[in-house]
């Protein structure tokens, strides 16, 4: 069995470093839920493993985020369960009377979670196959 990451969050400086491994993560809307009664927004993909040396690789990994009070989406329709969405990063804003954290995907998507004493984890399960490509950022491109 291969080395699978386990990560948790339960602040700001945490989630920079669950987005950074999250991001390029492929999320299908169909492994997205949020368990309104369990206060858990759950989301399945499969992320690109930087961490290993060697050609790119993808795993599945699980993000489960606790504490959710309310989600909002846009330019997203969960119902809509064969649409694949690429993660771009996971942004938190406590600065406000209902703290969020906002996944913001590719093509302008977001899904805004209101949390209320939250905390996230993130666990890799199965094992990797190789990725078909290597996004690559260039960051004199961005700007």
């Amino acid at each position: 069995m291969t080395n699978l990451l386990k990560l948790r969050a339960q602040d700001s400086e945490d989630v920079q470093v669950i987005s950074a491994v999250l991001q390029d993560a492929i999320a299908p809307a169909c492994d997205m839920q949020y368990q309104s009664e369990a206060k858990n927004f759950v989301m399945v993909v499969q992320r690109l493993r930087r961490e290993t040396a060697g050609a790119p690789e993808r795993i599945c990994s699980a993000l489960t985020i606790k504490g959710v009070m309310a989600v909002q989406t846009q330019g997203i329709d969960l119902r809509v369960t064969d649409r694949i969405l690429d993660l771009l990063a996971i942004m938190v804003n406590a600065g406000t009377d209902k703290p969020f954290l906002t996944l913001i995907f590719a093509g302008d998507a977001k899904i805004r979670l209101e949390v209320s004493d939250w905390a996230a984890a993130l666990e890799d399960f199965g094992e990797p196959w190789p990725a078909q490509c290597n996004p690559c950022h260039d960051s004199a491109a961005a700007s």
